[in-house]
């Protein structure tokens, strides 16, 4: 039988887990954040006060430092993410397999990722389908033991009627976080450009791994009661 969520317990579940893996949570944030602020105080990444950027991307004005200090930031904030993931469905208490799925979580990430943004780039409307109905895909691939191409199949279907409250729920913590970090660095940029980078850096891993557990709070309302007793039983 296939659950649904409504806006309500997604952010319920949500707030519930973040609260259960705090621990990991912080951790998570002063490295990928920190790594990110040495860049900033270094002079190496571009991170401004109030924009949030994601993503590796290198060009004709990047030093070779810089350029491979970008890499490295992408390949940690990866590996984080991974780890972070695990961690939430352990606070959960899902069960899952000490199998190391690392390698097929990379492969979700860039399949999905390039999907949406290839919705995104098409018509708009489809990278929104898109990034809402494949939001609990890392559940299924990490927690619910399936391949990449049957994690985001499993996620289209067991999304299905609670798209509605997903796309919202997922809106308004956008712009409450953006909201956040614009009032921070507002504050810290007035102590200069480094200050409020070194700020933006922290709150851009923050919402990384706010987003992160939004997916798992999402996997762990809709995944099927059957799932869970096959996973009790394996």
């Amino acid at each position: 039988m296939r659950n649904q969520a409504t806006f309500s317990e997604i952010f319920r579940a949500l707030f519930s887990l973040l609260g259960a893996a705090r621990r990991d949570l912080a951790i998570y944030i002063l490295v990928v954040g920190g790594l990110t602020a040495i860049g900033v105080m270094l002079g190496l990444t571009e991170t401004a006060s109030g924009t949030i950027s994601y993503g590796f991307s290198v060009d004709a004005n990047d030093s070779a430092g810089s350029a491979l200090f970008d890499l490295l930031s992408a390949i940690v904030s990866i590996v984080a993410s991974y780890v972070l993931l695990l961690r939430y469905l352990a606070a959960s208490g899902t069960r899952f397999t000490g199998e190391h799925r690392f390698w097929s979580y990379l492969g979700l990430a860039i399949l999905s990722g390039l999907g949406i943004v290839l919705g995104f780039f098409l018509l708009i409307v489809p990278g929104f389908i898109l990034l809402v109905r494949w939001s609990a895909a890392s559940g299924f691939l990490l927690g619910g033991r399936k391949g990449v191409f049957d994690s985001l199949g499993a996620s289209w279907e067991a999304t299905k009627g609670s798209g509605w409250a997903i796309f919202f729920a997922a809106i308004v913590m956008f712009f409450g976080l953006v909201l956040a970090i614009g009032m921070l660095s507002g504050i810290f940029g007035i102590a200069g450009e480094t200050v409020g980078g070194i700020v933006t850096s922290f709150a851009e891993a923050a919402i990384s791994a706010v987003y992160s557990g939004l997916g798992i709070a999402i996997y762990l309302l809709v995944r099927s009661d059957a799932e869970e007793l096959d996973k009790v039983f394996a």
